[in-house]
């Protein structure tokens, strides 16, 4: 899979995602580290900068917090690519597959791809604060998971919607654990 096609498959999974969750399956062959460098890291980065930059765009006395903006955009970047690798571990085991390798991957695969979403919508709230109220346009991140569970894990129809139920209590509990971190951290260093 190459970076277009990667990113094509983004903008496609967007508009109409049981179809592309099948055109992504054809071209399924990529390594873990291979999605994460074409596809997670540039969305974090993505993020990230989106974060400091909405900071020092709209915070008033930006040059006082300067130390501040940097801990945010860093921590915003490494808890965004660990809480991907971190959903994929929590999604693997529903992946009705005999090697556990290949139920990694396509959990990471699916998770990737699916999280896209909240990275887009994430980053335009984050550089610009006072229209932070987009990022309810990340919950279509959850739609696209959904849809891509049959096809990408190998789970079958009828069993989709409670397999995504305890997946998705497993990805909500990622998500507080990685935003008491962040909270945690951000008090302690004083920020």
């Amino acid at each position: 899979m190459t970076i277009l096609t990667t990113y094509k498959h983004i903008f496609r999974l967007l508009i109409s995602p049981e179809k592309e969750w099948l055109r992504i399956l054809d071209q399924a062959k990529i390594s873990n580290t291979r999605l994460l460098a074409i596809l997670v890291i540039p969305l974090a980065l993505l993020m990230s900068v989106c974060n400091f930059i909405g900071f020092l765009l709209f915070e008033k006395n930006a040059s006082e917090h300067t130390n501040m903006f940097f801990f945010s955009a860093i921590t915003t970047f490494v808890l965004s690519i660990l809480s991907i690798y971190v959903s994929a571990f929590v999604v693997h085991p529903f992946a009705v597959m005999p090697n556990k390798k290949e139920r990694f991957s396509r959990a990471l695969l699916l998770v990737a791809f699916s999280y896209t979403p909240g990275f887009l919508f994430n980053s335009i709230a984050f550089l610009f604060p006072v229209i932070n109220y987009l990022t309810i346009f990340s919950l279509y991140s959850f739609y696209i998971l959904y849809k891509g569970i049959t096809p990408i894990l190998n789970v079958p129809d009828r069993r989709r919607s409670g397999y995504f139920t305890f997946i998705l209590i497993g990805l909500l509990s990622v998500y507080a654990i990685f935003g008491a971190i962040f909270i945690g951290t951000a008090n302690f260093l004083g920020f």
